[in-house]
């Protein structure tokens, strides 16, 4: 059976008339009456019989008519569903990137890209980077821009290295933090170990836990209110809109608190043309070597 025999058979039950089914499926009549003999020969079974008040089905050829109309929806809804996996192939790349990134380095790299490639488009998920991580081991994000170093079945490409800093209205000895209200902020847990790591170096304690908000921009907002200090790393690009006191985070043998930021993408994925050239692009374009800094 051909799928033009399937239409042949819903096309006839909804309208039981040779002539018009045969224009509508722009066939001559004979070829339409060789098409419906050939479909009885295939089945060994009559179809439809021919009476004087036209075209008649038997109840065989209504079940193959009722058939019929599954198979052609079937079809219908098959090829569309395709199609879009073809468009989303094709044309849009799904990016997970942390909220921070997103907002000072994201942005810029990608209206640089679709200057150069104006049909592809982007959707975007902020997330902390652990959750993030996570989606692109689970497949379900084509990239991601992720804080801090993680394990796993990827590729990974540097794309940024960030200094942490003591963040305070005014500057402050270090040494006075301990008794100093701390401003925590929502992150991911590598960011974390990175900023503890640093107390615990400095004061031998743990470090305290404090006030909670939700993103740093609230934290930034609040020290300059006066109401305490929070610990953080910035953007090459960032803007200091509230003039704040920025101390650069060092360890006790004098080395920098530095983060990482990793472009990444699956090694057990197939990659699309798409995203291979936005891959190639990333490389090329954004990548550093971690001896640039």
């Amino acid at each position: 059976m051909k799928d033009s025999d399937w239409e042949i058979l819903y096309e006839l039950y909804k309208n039981p008339n040779m002539t018009k089914v045969a224009n509508l499926l722009y066939m001559t009549q004979p070829s339409l009456t060789k098409r419906l003999q050939h479909m009885e020969t295939e089945f060994q079974t009559s179809i439809v019989n021919r009476t004087p008040k036209g075209l008649e089905f038997t109840p065989e050829g209504e079940y193959l008519a009722e058939r019929a109309e599954k198979y052609l929806e079937f079809m219908k809804e098959t090829k569309e569903k395709l199609e879009k996996f073809k468009e989303k192939t094709k044309d849009s790349i799904l990016i997970g990137s942390s909220y921070t990134y997103s907002k000072y380095t994201l942005s810029d790299i990608l209206v640089r890209y679709t200057a150069e490639h104006p049909h592809t488009t982007f959707e975007i998920i902020n997330e902390q980077s652990n959750i993030l991580f996570r989606k692109m081991l689970e497949d379900s994000i084509d990239v991601g821009f992720i804080r801090g170093d993680y394990e796993g079945a990827v590729h990974q490409v540097l794309v940024a290295q960030n200094q942490g800093y003591l963040v305070t209205k005014e500057p402050v000895d270090i040494d006075d933090l301990p008794k100093m209200q701390r401003i925590g902020y929502k992150t991911n847990d590598r960011t974390q170990e990175l900023l503890s790591s640093w107390w615990e170096d400095r004061f031998h304690t743990e470090a305290p836990s404090g006030m909670a908000v939700g993103y740093i921009d609230f934290a930034w907002q609040l020290i300059n209110k006066g109401l305490g200090y929070t610990c953080c790393f910035l953007p090459d690009d960032f803007q200091n809109e509230y003039n704040l006191c920025l101390t650069p985070l060092v360890k006790a043998d004098g080395t920098e608190v530095i983060r990482n930021t990793w472009f990444v993408y699956s090694k057990n994925k197939r990659i699309s043309r798409t995203l291979e050239e936005f891959i190639d692009y990333i490389e090329r374009e954004v990548a550093i070597k971690p001896s640039s800094r």
